[in-house]
């Protein structure tokens, strides 16, 4: 793996354990995690297109009628996201919803992973790497007890 990839995984990270916790915010400053998610997503889109237009694609905004009916389906599954973690962080806290997401991304992608599905490279899911994910959700659920 190379080490630039790694690092930009370790931000991405760092970032979902600022903005997810934000959100918890907004949705108790809100009243509801369902509101919570109007923000966001206006935000998000802005910040997309914004982007866009920097990249200098906005010609290529056409390929997205190409693309399967599912796909931003997607969309779906960052709203409930959103709206989970604006729910779950002021009840359960950051560092017992990261531990269940992160055990929950890890199970899940484990097995996407050694099915190969949605794209994903085939990695087979072996002994060794059952035990592995079984220390990290292990020392994960250790560090927040």
């Amino acid at each position: 793996m190379q080490p630039v990839y790694l690092l930009l995984g370790l931000g991405v990270g760092a970032v979902m354990a600022l903005y997810l916790p934000l959100v918890g915010t907004m949705g108790r400053a809100l009243g509801s995690p369902v509101l919570a998610t109007v923000p966001f997503f206006i935000v998000g889109l802005s910040t997309a297109l914004i982007a866009t237009v920097a990249t200098g694609q906005v010609s290529d905004l056409s390929r997205i009628r190409s693309l399967s009916l599912w796909l931003p389906l997607t969309g779906i599954g960052a709203f409930l996201m959103i709206v989970g973690s604006a729910h779950l962080i002021p009840r359960i806290g950051a560092s017992l919803f990261f531990v269940v997401v992160v055990a929950g991304q890890l199970l899940v992608g484990a097995v996407v992973a050694h099915y190969g599905l949605l794209g994903s490279a085939t990695v087979p899911l072996t002994l060794q790497k059952l035990a592995g994910l079984a220390l990290v959700i292990t020392g994960a659920w250790l560090a927040v007890r």
